[in-house]
């Protein structure tokens, strides 16, 4: 066994200046010519003009105060910069704007190659959404006649020349924006009971976050006013959240309402007369059930823990449903904060999910019985409870309140506390989320629950560990049980690994998984369980080291990388078809095993041991926040024993690159899905899909806690303004020089950034980590294994891992690498604000390998000045 040394620590980082340079000019795609736009945008323009004129008519007198606006939706191919001003220089109300990569090219619109040829790649644009009254109508039109007739647009507004000549689409936004791409037709078609005329409709109105205050005012008199004309209510209060841009309320309506509105629009008019689906001030309308799923009731396990009796203060926290308190696994052990009484709701053996996740986080997984508990309390807080309207009394928030309402009174409680009670865990640095909601998976821009947890992230410097969410639904192997049963276990992960391709678009990530500054987690489909029966079980993924075949699968926000990281959430298995003939397996929900042994609420009162075996993302994401209080009791030894100066304002932005830093792509889990997976159109972008079901891969969270003697970890950390350049020196080891061994370098930067709501890019701080003169050019001669280069630079985590065998040159003692953090504004005119980051850099030989690279970086690194200091400015 490898002897485990101390973590080593960078002296102060040098700050230099930002290389001269204004980069390359972005391209952009081929558009048509000014005869073409007149024809193409000449209807669509007459269009919108006859459908807001209907819209006017339409809503006459309807609402006291109602002023007739319409929100303008505007497609273009390439980019226009500074469209914003563009937007208010004619009295149009900006809304905000995102970036569209899925224009269908046609003769007009479309890419080029580096020889200018046509190619059938999708164009790539951006979308802004504007507010204007009649009077911005009318200057619009203006503009388009006079650049019609090629006249010369007016001082200040002749950035529409150029927003007329890239325009693929203007319209308004209406019912296919609000209500069919978020789903709610269809739910609503699936929810409505034939039965029971009078059924009440339970839905959450989201709208155009406006600037004045006055405006939002007015937006809700409007909303509440349609809201009563249309037989409904509005259930509590709005919520107004300006740092997220967030304005929404929670609504009732009856169902013969949605049957009206479903049989308007299915009819030759598809159009509705319910003013309330029409309103301009309506962005989306969305499902309230933000419930969560819980698995099935089953024989549990007694398994004999001691109680705890800790007393050290919380650095990790939980917001979930309530625990078990009385269980032997978490009595003592936990910080139980419940100002809402949530868990006087509870009945005896429906502290499930709770009482799972903080068995997780306190012990890991429970293998026969024996655990490593935290040292420390963990912080726990109920945000959901019982769901009384469900047979199986789910735990859920209701509909009448909002998420991400108890989310920041939690957070906030937390950290600076609420009314006369003081903050009551300000130590907190990771927050578990072992949750999320089944009815937003993720599409194209972060939601408000994403958005929060990014501010929450900024404002409080706290790592959010959220679980990429689970795919509970069947997967249809198409062959029949004797035929699928029969292929070799190869061949059946290569099967299965096609089917679960096939059902990407259903899979994607569930709010709040998207959050730009929280850590994703995903799950492999591992565990401890060693012998168990398998009885009418399949598993689809046999003998592979891949994810969970009930793990949902990225992208995140602008294709970034997301989940980041997996940690085991278990097997799962599948319920094998009754019938040779059929085809569909279910997901297996029962509670033996396999799966991850935690500590589980008997329904049996007096039992307070019991333990059962559960699968999901949700316990791989209780892991990681584990394994991010072990990292911090590991920072804190090098505080208080070896003198390092870390600040806490860094602790927890320094974690979070180090829980990404122990993840690498499994090999063998590699070579699976390349071999079912790569084809010739998909070859060049491979790494991104294989990022897609790994992320940045596995996590091997011991090899972050410590070193060995062939593997040495180095920590930085610090703030970096706008245009700085952060220098940090790695030694180069001796006794690599001129030699022909394996060697591996992890390089992970990750950092905290403010965010924009407005703006396309929603990340202010673009951090960018390189090594001076690349890494093909260093002396270590190392390659880029993994993920895509530029995948790794769209989210708040760049980790790379480089390898090399080829011979090493020479170099003299003394040499180092340098390694530069730039810090570049992305989403705002100007960076204000300084950034946090944390940086981890492990450089590695193979075990047994008689090269001691840490001894050697230790005393090369000690000598140097301002030993002890780490990062930047503070």
């Amino acid at each position: 066994m490898a002897t485990s040394l101390p973590l080593l620590v960078f002296p102060q980082a040098k700050t230099i200046a930002p290389p001269k340079g204004n980069g390359f000019p972005s391209s952009q795609p081929h558009v048509p010519g000014h005869g073409k736009q007149v024809v193409r945008l000449g209807a669509q323009l007459t269009a919108l003009q006859q459908e807001f004129d209907r819209y006017k008519a339409s809503v006459s007198g309807s609402v006291t105060g109602f002023e007739p606006e319409t929100v303008l939706v505007i497609e273009i191919a390439g980019s226009v910069n500074e469209f914003r001003q563009a937007i208010e220089a004619i009295g149009l109300e900006w809304l905000g704007e995102w970036d569209i990569d899925d224009i269908p090219p046609d003769e007009d619109f479309f890419e080029s190659n580096s020889k200018g040829e046509r190619t059938s790649k999708a164009v790539k644009g951006r979308m802004f959404l504007s507010l204007g009254n009649e009077a911005g109508m009318r200057e619009l039109l203006s503009l388009w006649e006079q650049w019609k007739n090629n006249q010369t647009l007016p001082t200040g507004k002749t950035k529409w020349r150029d927003v007329f000549n890239q325009t693929v689409q203007i319209r308004r936004w209406g019912i296919e924006e609000a209500l069919r791409e978020t789903g709610m037709l269809d739910r609503w078609r699936d929810l409505l009971d034939p039965i029971n005329p009078g059924q009440l409709i339970h839905c959450q109105i989201e709208l155009f976050y406006r600037k004045s205050g006055e405006r939002r005012a007015q937006g809700e008199r409007n909303v509440t006013a349609l809201l009563e004309a249309a037989g409904g209510r509005t259930l509590g209060s709005f919520i107004d959240m300006p740092e997220i841009a967030f304005h929404a309320v929670k609504a009732e309506l009856p169902a013969e309402r949605i049957r009206q509105l479903l049989s308007d629009l299915d009819s030759d008019a598809h159009d509705t007369d319910i003013q309330l689906f029409k309103f301009h001030g309506v962005m989306y309308f969305r499902p309230t059930g933000q419930s969560l799923a819980v698995t099935e009731d089953g024989d549990g396990v007694d398994t004999e823990i001691s109680e705890g009796e800790v007393d050290l203060p919380p650095i990790a926290a939980i917001l979930d449903g309530a625990p078990n308190l009385q269980h032997q696994a978490l009595k003592g052990r936990l910080l139980f904060d419940d100002p809402d009484n949530l868990s006087a709701q509870y009945q005896q053996g429906e502290r499930k999910h709770g009482t799972a996740m903080a068995s997780l986080v306190v012990h890991g997984e429970m293998v026969d019985g024996q655990s490593d508990p935290l040292q420390r309390l963990v912080y726990v807080l109920p945000i959901m409870q019982p769901d009384p309207h469900s047979m199986s009394r789910s735990e859920h928030v209701p509909d009448e309140v909002f998420f991400e309402d108890r989310i920041a009174r939690a957070v906030r409680r937390m950290f600076e506390g609420e009314g006369a009670v003081p903050a009551q865990a300000p130590g907190v640095c990771v927050i578990n989320l072992s949750i999320g909601d089944p009815a937003r998976p993720f599409i194209h821009t972060p939601s408000p629950w994403a958005r929060l947890l990014d501010w929450l992230s900024w404002k409080y410097r706290v790592l959010f560990c959220v679980s990429a969410g689970n795919y509970l639904h069947a997967i249809d192997i198409g062959l029949s049980r004797s035929d699928y049963l029969a292929l070799t276990d190869q061949k059946r992960v290569g099967h299965a690994l096609n089917c679960i391709q096939a059902q990407l678009s259903g899979r994607r990530i569930l709010s709040p998984a998207e959050s730009i500054n929280a850590i994703s987690v995903g799950a492999t489909h591992s565990d401890s369980v060693e012998n168990y029966h398998q009885g009418q079980r399949t598993d689809l993924l046999p003998d592979a080291p891949l994810f969970s075949p009930a793990a949902r699968l990225g992208h995140g926000f602008r294709r970034s990388i997301k989940p980041e990281i997996l940690f085991p959430g278990g097997r799962q298995l599948y319920r094998t078809p009754v019938l040779d003939s059929q085809s569909v397996y279910q997901l297996d929900g029962g509670l033996g095993a396999p799966g991850q042994r935690v500590a589980w609420d008997s329904s049996q009162a007096g039992d307070l041991s019991q333990t059962v075996h559960t699968r999901g993302t949700s316990n791989a994401t209780a892991l990681a926040t584990r394994s991010a209080a072990r990292i911090y009791e590991v920072l804190d030894v090098l505080r208080t024993e070896h003198g390092e100066d870390i600040p806490q304002g860094l602790i927890s932005v320094l974690i979070k690159a180090l829980l990404v830093h122990g993840a690498k792509q499994d090999d063998d889990a590699c070579k699976a899905i390349t071999a079912a997976l790569k084809t010739p159109e998909n070859s060049r972008q491979f790494k991104e899909v294989m990022a897609r079901y790994l992320g940045y891969g596995s996590v091997e969270i011991e090899r972050v806690l410590a070193c060995t003697e062939q593997r040495g970890t180095v920590l930085g950390c610090g703030e970096i303004r706008e245009n700085e350049i952060h220098e940090y020196r790695l030694p180069l080891p001796p006794g690599l020089s001129s030699s022909q061994v394996w060697r591996r370098m992890v390089v992970t930067l990750a950092w905290f950034s403010p965010v924009n709501p407005d703006h396309r890019n929603f990340r202010e701080a673009k951090l960018e980590l390189s090594p001076v003169g690349g890494w093909g050019d260093l002396p270590l001669k190392l390659a880029r294994q993994d993920a895509d280069h530029n995948q790794v630079l769209r989210g708040t985590v760049q980790h790379e891992v480089v390898e090399g065998s080829k011979q090493i040159a020479a170099y003299q003692d003394g040499d180092s690498i340098l390694l530069h953090v730039a810090c570049k504004k992305d989403a705002t005119a100007s960076l204000d604000d300084a950034i946090p980051y944390g940086l981890a850099v492990t450089l590695e030989v193979t075990e047994g390998i008689q090269i001691p690279i840490y001894e050697q970086l230790r005393t090369r690194l000690q000598p140097q000045v301002a030993v002890g200091a780490v990062g930047g400015t503070r």
